[in-house]
């Protein structure tokens, strides 16, 4: 790039704009969001379990959580523990896929032609910063009627 903002000849100004920008954060981000959903979603069922578990005779009570684990278990199976898994796969894979994606890109783009590391409220900005992209592209779309849009 020169001085007056001008590509310089032999870079492109999509190469210029998305210089910071590394994909393996984004498939770091959403392999680690499904792989952590897959691995805890038993247990966030149970959460769910227990509190629609509210007293009423209609629903099973369970005595903790390993007898809420196994009665699914032996009810359902397998297919019982990750009951419901789709969406939350989804939300999770693209949501932490996002925030990755645009932190580190934001660390690259501060971190540029200074030879010493950032500070540790400005990890802190990037990270702030990140969370409101990826909620703004993830969240805004998909529930507007929640931010009154």
């Amino acid at each position: 790039m020169t001085t007056q903002g001008q590509p310089t000849p032999g870079s492109s100004v999509c190469g210029t704009v998305f210089r910071h920008v590394r994909y393996e954060n984004l498939v770091a981000g959403v392999s680690g969001g499904v792989l952590s959903n897959l691995a805890l979603h038993p247990l966030d069922l149970v959460k769910i379990r227990f509190a629609v578990s509210d007293g009423l005779e209609l629903r099973p009570k369970y005595k903790g959580i390993l007898h809420c684990l196994t009665t699914i278990w032996k009810l359902d199976g397998l297919r019982g523990l990750y009951q419901g898994v789709t969406p939350n796969v989804w939300g999770a894979g693209l949501s932490w896929g996002l925030y990755f994606f645009f932190y580190n890109a934001i660390k690259s783009y501060k971190t540029e032609g200074r030879a010493e590391r950032l500070e540790a409220a400005e990890y802190l900005i990037s990270a702030a910063e990140a969370g409101i992209y990826s909620w703004a592209i993830w969240n805004i779309p998909w529930c507007p009627s929640v931010y009154g849009i």
